[in-house]
């Protein structure tokens, strides 16, 4: 509709401007009339290279072709326009080249005008174009990273629940006492997933309180084993957005890989500080050196999710130093 208006609009400068071109003597009941008489053939010729010619030769690579057809279009315009200018001699200026309106007695004038018009046509037309064509071309790659995003979050879910459940399975042949709290926080992860999930960010708050949730159910397969220290300097959790589940996959790859042939002592570190206007999210595990490491599929589903929420405005870095492995990112909270 918005598109129609404009077109009207733009028509509508056009007739009053070649009005205004064939106005003499202040006679614009014969100017408009001349306009009515002149202007179909700019607005056949507007029509039919924009909405033609261009996108079936210019933009299909045929350009010798749209060069051709545009050439022979011009040349139609231009003996039509002939044929108007020799009907206006016959029937307004009665034979007479002197009675003629002033804009039509230059042939050459009266065609540059009217072709003016038709480049002034064609240039707002394909600017039209190349704008709703990027405009298309983003939100299609938006489309795709969502996408994107949904699948790295489907992956983070089924992996996630087939730990939890290997625990509820372990205790409850064992017939232990906990295995009623264990259920009702592994509830609360399942909650936490189907409903927040699907978000782009989460409050910092809701995923530290589900970390706690998830360090619980996972800390029955370690026992006395385990070791987990945290540090926290931030007050106001929430007020701070963060990825869904991204603390719960940082926390899972802490207790895959540190626990991942050791029998001995697992220790794990994580800290959440903010400076400035920029979140610092820290995780650290021991691990048992191996001749072969695994992929993190984990850690590149992490880095994949903030390179699409936050482009280029975040940093993760990764480090391996005396069989202890750091992740650190900074995300901004603003």
């Amino acid at each position: 509709m918005i598109r129609i208006i404009y077109h009207i609009a733009f028509w509508l400068l056009s007739f009053l401007l070649c009005a205004f071109l064939l106005s003499y003597d202040n006679n614009w009941t014969e100017a408009l009339l001349l306009s009515f008489v002149y202007l179909p053939v700019t607005v056949s010729v507007a029509y039919v290279i924009s909405y033609f010619l261009i996108p079936k030769f210019l933009l299909r690579g045929k350009q010798l072709k749209f060069v051709l057809y545009t050439l022979y279009l011009l040349v139609g315009a231009i003996y039509t326009t002939l044929i108007l200018n020799t009907f206006v001699f016959i029937s307004v200026a009665d034979y007479q080249y002197n009675l003629m309106p002033p804009a039509t007695r230059d042939f050459a004038i009266l065609n540059a005008v009217l072709f003016l018009i038709v480049l002034l046509f064609v240039a707002i037309s394909s600017i039209e174009k190349l704008v709703t064509t990027e405009k298309e071309k983003n939100e299609a790659i938006e489309s795709m990273a969502q996408a994107e995003l949904r699948f790295l979050k489907s992956q983070l879910n089924p992996h996630f629940l087939f730990n939890t459940m290997n625990n509820l399975y372990a205790l409850s042949l064992k017939k232990s006492d906990k295995a009623p709290e264990l259920i009702l926080r592994l509830s609360a992860l399942l909650e936490y997933i189907l409903e927040h999930s699907k978000n782009d960010l989460i409050s910092l708050k809701d995923e530290i309180d589900i970390l706690e949730d998830y360090i619980y159910v996972e800390s029955f397969r370690f026992g006395d084993r385990l070791t987990i220290k945290k540090e926290n300097s931030i007050v106001e959790k929430s007020a701070i957005q963060i990825p869904p589940l991204l603390l719960i996959t940082l926390m899972e790859n802490c207790f895959k890989h540190g626990g991942k042939n050791n029998t001995g002592k697992i220790n794990i570190e994580y800290s959440f500080h903010k400076i400035d206007d920029i979140l610092r999210i820290t995780f650290c595990n021991n691990f048992i050196e191996q001749g072969e490491n695994s992929k993190a599929i984990g850690l590149q589903n992490i880095e994949s999710q903030l390179s699409y929420i936050y482009r280029n405005d975040y940093e993760m870095k990764k480090t391996m130093v005396d069989n202890w492995f750091k992740i650190e990112i900074e995300i901004p909270t603003k």
